[in-house]
């Protein structure tokens, strides 16, 4: 499953490559599913399905995204880089904090991205520090 989303991200072209996946721990706690896939460039909309994802009880939700961030370094051309976003929100229980964790790691290798920001709140997403971390610090 992962590997057939990483090429999708990775070597898809054209109009239906997506530009998001954004990945929840199963209810069974022992796989990793895909919750949304979208072709949508729209920043402000991805974040704003990441942070209002919610749990049986709409509590607010971790989950793991990916996301292609597009950018352009004038006389060096325009760039893609895939981040992989850990979304923690402050109020996860201490359990399923540690389940996302100890999990984190494994996705993220399995998705072969190497640029990874883990986030407690909008700020450490906020589309200005996932530019700089994508372009290296070069934006």
């Amino acid at each position: 499953m992962h590997r057939r989303i990483q090429r999708e991200l990775l070597y898809k072209k054209g109009a239906n490559k997506p530009a998001f996946v954004i990945y929840r721990i199963a209810d069974d706690e022992q796989s990793i599913s895909v919750e949304e896939s979208s072709t949508n460039k729209n920043y402000e909309a991805f974040l704003q399905k990441l942070t209002s994802a919610q749990d049986h009880d709409e509590n607010r939700a971790p989950r793991y995204a990916v996301y292609d961030v597009e950018y352009d370094l004038n006389e060096d051309g325009r760039r893609t880089t895939t981040v992989f976003i850990s979304w923690m929100p402050d109020a996860t229980p201490t359990r399923l904090r540690m389940l996302y964790a100890s999990t984190k790691e494994q996705l993220r290798k399995a998705l072969d991205v190497k640029v990874s920001i883990h986030a407690d709140d909008l700020h450490d997403i906020e589309w200005k520090t996932v530019l700089s971390e994508a372009s290296g610090g070069r934006l």
